[in-house]
């Protein structure tokens, strides 16, 4: 595996603000360490999560206000042609445009200049694009086979994209699969039951990822991202870390093996987060890795493979959380490493 999180400060995805600048200032002054690519939905609404990924998708179209795959004859010749790039090497195969991602250039010269050992990008992950679209009888795509392949490989060009623009910059790639629908595993609103099913999907979409990383917000069936040739695991531990590790197997043998967790230990509601402290979260992380410990893990370990996070994204938040909310991860940060 040969990651190491060790405690350092990255972000999940979305900031609020609406100038890349000001975006990367924050990521660059904030998680130097391991800075990551912002998305930023309220400068475009083609970088929302989802919509950031529709970007080249074959048979796209928007109807009566819903994201539909129309499959036509341009459908089956533009599924055609992303099969044979995902089958050859194609530098441009999966590009994302500056009119999806402003930062993604200005992000990339920094991490160059600044000599980035490591940096972070992310996609939105398969069950949760597949979900957002319809097939023409009003079906998520997620349950059409052949809509899913089509997907599934779309997303994969993605990463293989990003990391191959990362590493050019000089930085070793982690990316990230962001699964947020993955929190309605095992109700009746997701008609897949078995957690290979969204394993396996996920797994080709970040098998280009040197390194691999996954979110969920809030709670999931664990074992789906533990339990996969993942990296890195992301979670809410503000609000979901007693959950968490109700998996105790899957986390056990997860850690042991090296894996990583990204601990989501700042909240970014504005009202929790003016309710907490820097030294109230450490203390709750210390309890965590104790915790962990209690089972026979090694704690130095433990922090060795762990990264810090917010417990979400900040995009729909006030832009004014950003900073208090990365001063206060920071901090934790320097008690956990000092």
């Amino acid at each position: 595996m040969g990651f190491e999180g060790r405690c350092r400060v990255t972000g999940i995805g979305s900031l609020a603000v609406t100038s890349v600048e000001e975006a990367l200032d924050l990521v660059f002054e904030f998680a130097p360490d391991l800075p990551y690519l912002p998305q930023l939905p309220r400068l475009s609404p083609n970088e929302g999560m989802n919509e950031q990924m529709y970007e080249g998708l074959p048979g796209l179209e928007r109807r009566d206000g819903k994201w539909l795959i129309v499959q036509n004859d341009a459908f089956f010749e533009a599924t055609a042609r992303l099969f044979e790039r995902y089958d050859a090497p194609d530098d441009d195969a999966g590009r994302i445009s500056p009119r999806c991602s402003a930062a993604l250039d200005a992000f990339l010269r920094r991490v160059n200049a600044g000599g980035v050992p490591e940096a972070k990008a992310q996609v939105a992950g398969p069950v949760t694009v597949a979900m957002s679209l319809l097939d023409e009888e009003g079906t998520p795509a997620l349950y059409n086979d052949v809509l899913r392949e089509v997907i599934v490989k779309h997303l994969a060009l993605k990463v293989r994209w990003l990391a191959r623009q990362i590493a050019a910059a000089g930085a070793r790639p982690v990316i990230f699969v962001d699964e947020p629908f993955l929190t309605s595993f095992g109700t009746p609103f997701f008609a897949w039951t078995r957690p290979e099913q969204p394993r396996g999907v996920i797994e080709t979409v970040y098998q280009f990822a040197p390194v691999k990383g996954t979110h969920c917000c809030a709670n999931t069936d664990w074992p789906i991202f533990l339990q996969s040739s993942v990296d890195i695991v992301s979670f809410d531990a503000f609000g979901y870390a007693t959950a968490f590790l109700t998996y105790r197997e899957a986390l056990e043998e997860f850690i042991r093996r090296g894996g990583n967790i990204a601990w989501g230990i700042v909240p970014t509601d504005p009202d929790a987060l003016a309710a907490t402290s820097a030294e109230a979260l450490v203390a709750r992380l210390r309890e965590l890795v104790a915790k962990l410990a209690s089972w026979g893990l090694d704690p130095s370990a433990i922090l060795r493979q762990s990264l810090l996070t917010p417990s979400c994204g900040l995009g729909s938040r006030p832009p004014e959380t950003a900073r208090p909310a990365f001063e206060m991860l920071r901090a934790v940060s320097v008690a956990l490493r000092g």
